[in-house]
């Protein structure tokens, strides 16, 4: 592996994500299905035929485990609503079913964020140190560690290749969560690169397992879709 510095290794990643065009995006649309596992158990899997999420990024961000922007996710069993997530820009609103009331703190939104604050990571205030390298499903890789201005600590493993983001982790109420990013697709109207799998582990142990089959950057959200009740 070339010896690069952290700021150097960032650099790379953003440019490979997208450059300015996913550092900054508008919109993204991700629609798809999820294999849920509570408590990480095999035995207990709930398949989630519908899982989404809309989101409107910020323009700013210095804290990277806050709900920002305006995002929400949705997930069914069926007929059945397993979840709903929604943050206008200053409200939040959540029906979960009972399935998922038990898990509540696992779905909060400190867990769902993590992953954007390296877009805004080369901005005054923040620090990126470079970590000891190792691997994410035997890519070698570099781990580096992002620190906001609110002193959160974000850690990231960038591919020493190809240098796509493969990994994301951070601590939360609930346990060390960090999450695997896969099969990398291409944006088709714009340079994004958008990872179409992604598993989420607390302490070590998978809880979901995210697929998705399609995805719309810089489209327009209508604003209702993050009200209460819609």
């Amino acid at each position: 592996m070339p010896e690069l510095s952290a700021k150097e290794i960032l650099q790379r990643a953003v440019a490979t994500a997208g450059g300015k065009t996913w550092q900054r995006p508008e919109t993204l649309v991700l629609k798809g299905s999820a294999d849920f596992f509570p408590e990480g158990k095999k035995e207990r899997k709930i398949h989630l035929d519908r899982y989404s999420m809309y989101r409107v990024f910020p323009s700013e961000n210095d804290q990277a485990h806050k709900a920002n922007g305006r995002v929400r996710f949705d997930a069914a069993e069926g007929d059945s609503i397993f979840f709903k997530l929604a943050f206008d820009g200053k409200t939040s609103s959540t029906y979960l079913s009972s399935k998922a009331k038990p898990y509540e703190k696992h779905f909060a939104w400190s867990n769902n964020f993590g992953f954007g604050i390296i877009r805004f990571a080369d901005s005054p205030g923040f620090e990126v140190e470079l970590l000891a390298s190792d691997q994410v499903e035997g890519y070698p890789c570099y781990f580096i560690q992002i620190i906001d201005p609110k002193q959160n600590k974000t850690v990231f493993a960038i591919d020493a290749k190809d240098f796509y983001i493969r990994m994301v982790g951070f601590n939360t109420e609930v346990g060390y969560h960090h999450r695997i990013y896969s099969d990398f697709q291409r944006a088709s109207n714009v340079n994004f690169l958008q990872p179409t799998r992604v598993r989420l582990y607390f302490e070590g142990v998978k809880w979901m397992d995210i697929r998705w089959k399609e995805f719309a950057v810089n489209q327009p959200i209508e604003p209702q879709v993050f009200t209460a009740g819609n």
